[in-house]
């Protein structure tokens, strides 16, 4: 594509805003939409056949494209370790986290990970400022205010508890992806990386719960369960990503970003509108203290 080329098509596309509002439709809808595939699936089922397909996909994007897929011998054990953290721990995290709780405390509490992206950028020697800090106390409120439901009392719902932290889990994983994975993105591109991080954090998962994908039900999945595991891993894994990076190319990082705040917006309408779920007054008041912190610990 040429300069004059990429100019003509932000100005058709809103300056990359067309790329970004995509990603975040696609991501909010495919919270309650995994949430509906998963009473077809076990977690690990789901999360392994998703980005399996998901690494197929940004490989064939590639290729069309005409870029290089091939990785250097040295490049592998890293791009395993980041396809663990980024793939088998965060989406393996985030689906069972998700099969216990909500859609739409999910998407809330996984806008958490910057959160931990600033303690780990503090833990390797970049402080964070008084700002940065009161947004992270601020932020962690929020998530005990979400979890334990109430302003006046400590109330304990196991199996609801469990998800909740399983999902705050999985955004440290993502923090940590986020991290170790920024390096080689900066050198070999981020769809490269994520296709290989995708697939070895897919093959992991498909070992580590192989007996799962032996017991699966396969034939009980009907047409509107498998429909929805294509949504989730077409849009919601791999075409999502594709979008987002080529929104961040066109706005960059700063602007880019902003967008991430409206995925639990999304998540929460299309929970609440097509699948029935509820939030109480509370866990929104919740919301709007973890996004407030998370805009702090930014701004800071």
């Amino acid at each position: 594509m040429t300069i004059q080329e990429a100019k003509s098509e932000n100005r058709i596309l809103g300056g990359g805003d067309f790329f970004l509002i995509a990603a975040v439709i696609a991501w909010g809808v495919n919270f309650p939409i995994a949430k509906f595939t998963l009473s077809y699936m076990e977690p690990v089922v789901f999360s392994a056949t998703r980005y399996l397909a998901a690494s197929l996909l940004l490989f064939i994007i590639l290729l069309v494209r005409r870029e290089a897929i091939s990785i250097k011998k040295r490049e592998v054990g890293l791009l395993v370790i980041i396809g663990f953290f980024g793939i088998t721990l965060f989406q393996g995290g985030w689906a069972y986290g998700l099969n216990f709780t909500s859609a739409s405390k999910a998407s809330i509490l996984i806008t958490t990970s910057p959160i931990f992206g600033a303690l780990l950028s503090a833990i390797m020697g970049n402080r964070p400022s008084l700002m940065s800090w009161c947004g992270i106390i601020i932020a962690f409120l929020g998530v005990v205010i979400i979890i334990n439901n109430s302003l006046t009392e400590i109330v304990i719902d196991h199996g609801s508890m469990l998800g909740d932290l399983l999902i705050v889990g999985a955004s440290l994983m993502w923090a940590i992806y986020t991290f170790i994975s920024a390096p080689i993105v900066s050198r070999r591109g981020p769809l490269l990386v994520t296709a290989w991080a995708m697939l070895f954090g897919a093959v992991i998962l498909s070992l580590a719960g192989h007996q799962g994908l032996i017991d699966q039900d396969w034939s009980g999945i009907t047409s509107t369960g498998w429909l929805a595991w294509a949504v989730t891993s077409v849009f919601g894994a791999a075409l999502a990503f594709v979008w987002y990076c080529a929104g961040i190319v066109r706005l960059g990082i700063t602007r880019g970003m902003v967008y991430s705040f409206f995925i639990p917006v999304v998540a929460i309408l299309t929970s609440v509108l097509f699948f029935g779920e509820t939030l109480s007054l509370v866990q929104i008041c919740g919301a709007v203290v973890i996004l407030f912190g998370v805009i702090l610990t930014r701004a800071g």
